[in-house]
């Protein structure tokens, strides 16, 4: 069950609806001042024209798509079928509402075909060509439009190279810092939080800026081959929008229509795009801001103020297409807010596989060799991890015991954002640390379980993630009296109830224990299906026949080698 969205989120907020006004005012202002019957007769003279600016357009829409796939890991299975309409989807939305939920929109369209974790970071990855990329046509339409009005007395050689250049080293910087791996945000909110500057924010702020970072520098495109590609793609779409104000001048315009002019006209439409992303289908400012270029360029305000509105005649064509496929995909704007307001984390309480004590030591009865029960455990780790991550929407860390596990992390295919270290003198004290710990990082809820469940079925975990909210603790009783997960809300008072003392660990009795302290807490005990974990010789011989079992469709594929390997080694030295 997703909780509501918050209340702010669910109702227009004042600063909205007075942008919205004035730009209907500006609208109306610059209407009149160009005369209606006048952009009336602009827009006849488009006729049949329109097809052709819809095409450019939608041309412009795939290369976008196109560039966001080329951000994407290997093996993700989009092609422009499925990503053109979450492309249109979201844009329609940012138009109508804003930017925060039109970009989610996007990767939440794809949600049934690939996950959140897998699109969300590509199309942030694409946004940051696309930006860098919209910096350079501003900043040398800015340079053009100085040149092209003749400021006297070499006036734009002072104004236009420092800003080609300001653009340029702009560009180069922000490529530079994210292919040398440098974390320059969350380094610089963690300087100003350890001088005493807004420390509880800025801490948890670089914390978020650091996995932002990570997960930016980990998926952008690092081969030379697809970082030309995806740039080349951006830089075509700048190109289609150049060609379609070119189209639309010389349809509306009586004199001749240079590419130079049409770059200025673009580059200043992309300006107000930026500045005034806040003004729902930039309303009036779009009209104002055309019509002023165009009146420097001796176009007049009438050609600025027509092609303006041929723009929102564009806009609303692919709008009504997004917003159906988005309809048609059974979402809807509050599926995305919730989507962007649950930050749900599973948590997989591991140790090293190759620490210095070898782990599953209960199994050595069975498995006598120290090497065999690692590769075993890090077997169960991988699967366990791959159950964790398959969850759609769901962040994923993994918190080792304090003697080990940033070596194995690399091999597990861990990454720095998803590590933590879990902290304390007994389990109790470690596990109550973990959930200080991805509270304070900012998580709403946390699911906690186990590293040994290789065979655990994905739905039970995404019934309790179902099962959480507010006053409820879910729990999965372990068949040996334990439990194997355990999953919070973040409470409003900041401290984590006491779960955690008085439990008999290692016993059958843990379970009941941790029910009876959420009794005393005041919270309600939610249960998820029963299920086992692998740490002794009764839940390896339970696992076996589950993964020899057809029936029951039970997947480890690594654990399953493992297995197959040890076993039929000793059958082999027996023999």
């Amino acid at each position: 069950m997703n909780p509501p969205p918050p209340p702010a989120a669910r109702r227009p907020r004042l600063g909205g609806v007075l942008f919205a006004l004035g730009g209907l005012a500006l609208f109306v202002y610059f209407v009149e001042r160009a005369g209606i019957g006048d952009v009336a007769e602009g827009i006849r003279r488009i006729g049949w024209g329109f097809l052709l600016i819809l095409g450019l357009s939608g041309l412009r829409f795939a290369v976008r798509a196109a560039a966001w796939i080329g951000c994407m890991p290997a093996g993700h299975g989009l092609t422009l079928r499925h990503v053109v309409p979450a492309a249109l989807a979201g844009d329609a939305l940012g138009n109508l509402l804003n930017v925060v939920v039109g970009e989610p929109a996007k990767a939440l369209y794809l949600r049934h075909r690939a996950p959140l974790g897998r699109t969300l970071p590509a199309l942030v990855v694409e946004n940051l060509f696309y930006t860098l990329s919209t910096v350079v046509v501003i900043g040398a339409g800015g340079v053009a439009l100085v040149l092209l009005v003749q400021v006297p007395g070499g006036g734009w050689l002072a104004t236009g190279i420092p800003i080609a250049t300001l653009a340029a080293l702009l560009v180069g910087a922000a490529h530079w810092i994210i292919w040398s791996d440098r974390r320059v945000v969350s380094a610089g909110l963690s300087w100003l939080a350890g001088h005493g500057i807004g420390v509880r924010v800025l801490a948890r702020a670089a914390a978020l800026a650091r996995e932002a970072e990570e997960r930016l520098q980990r998926d952008y495109p690092r081969e030379w081959g697809r970082l030309l590609v995806v740039a080349a793609l951006e830089l075509s779409f700048h190109v289609l929008a150049i060609l379609e104000v070119a189209l639309v001048l010389g349809l509306i315009s009586d004199r001749p229509v240079t590419l130079m002019d049409a770059f200025v006209l673009e580059a200043a439409n992309r300006f107000v795009n930026v500045v005034f992303k806040v003004v729902p289908m930039r309303l009036g400012v779009d009209e104002a801001g055309t019509a002023m270029v165009a009146d420097l360029l001796a176009y007049g305000t009438t050609v600025g103020v027509t092609m303006a509105i041929v723009r929102k005649s564009r806009m609303l064509f692919w709008a009504a297409i997004g917003v159906g496929a988005f309809v048609r995909r059974g979402l809807s704007v509050a599926d995305v807010l919730s989507a962007s307001a649950r930050e749900v984390a599973i948590v997989v309480m591991a140790r090293a596989p190759h620490g210095a004590r070898p782990p599953k030591s209960r199994l050595a009865p069975t498995i006598a060799g120290d090497d065999d029960r690692r590769r075993l455990y890090a077997a169960f780790l991988r699967d366990t991890l791959a159950k964790a991550r398959s969850l759609d929407g769901v962040s994923f860390r993994v918190a080792f015991t304090p003697d080990g596990g940033g070596d194995d992390a690399e091999t597990l295919g861990i990454t720095e954002s998803e590590l933590l270290f879990q902290r304390g003198d007994d389990l109790g004290a470690r596990e109550r640390g973990v959930f200080i710990d991805l509270f304070a990082a900012g998580f709403s809820q946390v699911v906690m379980i186990g590293s040994d469940l290789p065979s655990l079925p994905v739905d039970h975990l995404a019934r309790a993630i179902e099962l959480l909210e507010g006053r409820t603790v879910v729990i999965g009783p372990a068949r040996d009296g334990g439990y194997y997960l355990l999953g919070l809300t973040a409470p409003g008072d900041g401290t984590v109830p006491d779960l955690f003392d008085g439990i008999r660990w290692g016993t059958g009795f843990a379970f009941d224990d941790a029910v009876a302290a959420a009794g005393r807490a005041g919270l309600t005990v939610a249960l998820v299906p029963p299920w086992y974990d692998v740490d002794d010789e009764a839940g390896l011989e339970a696992l076996r026949r589950d993964l020899d079992d057809p029936g029951r469709e039970v997947r480890a594929p690594a654990t399953a080698a493992v297995i197959d390997e040890i076993f039929e080694g000793e059958a082999r030295r027996r023999g």
